[in-house]
């Protein structure tokens, strides 16, 4: 007897070009920890390629293992904000399922991801059973853009279009914002600066942890407009702020907020307020702000820089 085999698939110039490849999925997003202890990575499943774990290979014992089964955290049932799904389409993302990103904190010890709203920290140094902890659940509202302090303390997100923190020390969650919703959100790069700049967040900590730059963004003078999602089974009509050309744009503010009171400092973005903030960043010892004003016909691009310990209207 000869074993049967089923029969071949015929390879059609569709099944090329689909996902995954023919040659099965790749890894995403590899990255070696700050230690240089190990490599991680996300994986999809062999059932399910659009779902991604996480995955650590340990470079001490050549070793390769699941760190993370996304199934069996959610149960395979995930949903997501209306801002999520928005900035999954920015980043080109929006087809995944599971883990779709995750960070390192400096001392590569934890790891922080989100997954399906909830927020998730996972701690390689405990045992494999206690090693991960939620900090933040979907019910309380969607999180959207997580991270790690830059020494690791505390984990920000944005939540129902306000700026939040977590100390890890006891997983307590405080809102640094409280005006966010509607047409104002705090924290969260708007349609321009995610689709045309490259920009995809709001906010930036400074090195030192004591401060929280973050852009307070209202859309009500912008035009609201229809754009159609055709799907298989169903056409959606979706509607959003956008602003065409000669539009008004949002107005944009930028604020530094101190951790310790949640006391906001507004930065002196100069008389126009028709103008576009590409980036943002903070100088080494977290004294000073740069930041990049572009003019709205984007032919003039100033790099600007403020002081903490003067007005934040010095401009040089």
């Amino acid at each position: 007897m000869f074993p049967t085999h089923a029969p071949a698939e015929q390879l059609t110039l569709d099944r090329i070009f689909a996902n995954p490849s023919l040659s099965g999925e790749t890894p995403r997003s590899l990255k070696l920890s700050p230690d240089g202890q190990r490599v991680t990575f996300l994986q999809g499943r062999t059932d399910e390629q659009q779902r991604l774990d996480l995955w650590v290979y340990e470079l001490d014992t050549g070793q390769t293992r699941m760190l993370v089964d996304s199934r069996r955290l959610t149960g395979g049932v995930e949903q997501l904000s209306d801002e999520e799904k928005a900035r999954r389409e920015r980043q080109r993302t929006a087809d995944l399922r599971g883990i779709a990103e995750y960070a390192f904190s400096a001392d590569g010890q934890r790891l922080l991801f989100p997954l399906a709203g909830d927020l998730y920290v996972y701690d390689l140094g405990a045992d494999e059973d206690q090693a991960v902890r939620q900090i933040a659940r979907a019910e309380d509202g969607f999180v959207t853009d997580p991270r790690f302090s830059p020494q690791g303390h505390y984990v920000s997100f944005v939540r129902d279009q306000n700026l939040y923190v977590v100390d890890l020390e006891d997983s307590a969650a405080r809102a640094l914002t409280d005006d966010g919703g509607g047409l104002v959100s705090w924290g969260m790069a708007e349609f321009v600066a995610q689709e045309e700049m490259d920009r995809d967040t709001g906010y930036w900590w400074s090195p030192d942890e004591a401060h929280i730059a973050a852009t307070r963004v209202d859309e009500a003078s912008v035009p609201l407009v229809r754009r159609f999602e055709i799907h298989a089974d169903r056409t959606e009509v979706i509607e959003q702020r956008y602003p065409a050309v000669g539009d008004p744009n949002v107005r944009i503010q930028l604020a530094v907020i101190a951790l310790a009171d949640g006391q906001k400092r507004w930065v002196d973005l100069g008389p126009e307020t028709d103008i576009y903030l590409p980036r943002v960043n903070w100088l080494p010892g977290g004294k000073a702000l740069s930041y990049q004003r572009q003019s709205r016909d984007q032919r003039r691009l100033e790099l600007i820089r403020v002081e903490l310990d003067q007005n934040l209207s010095q401009r040089t």
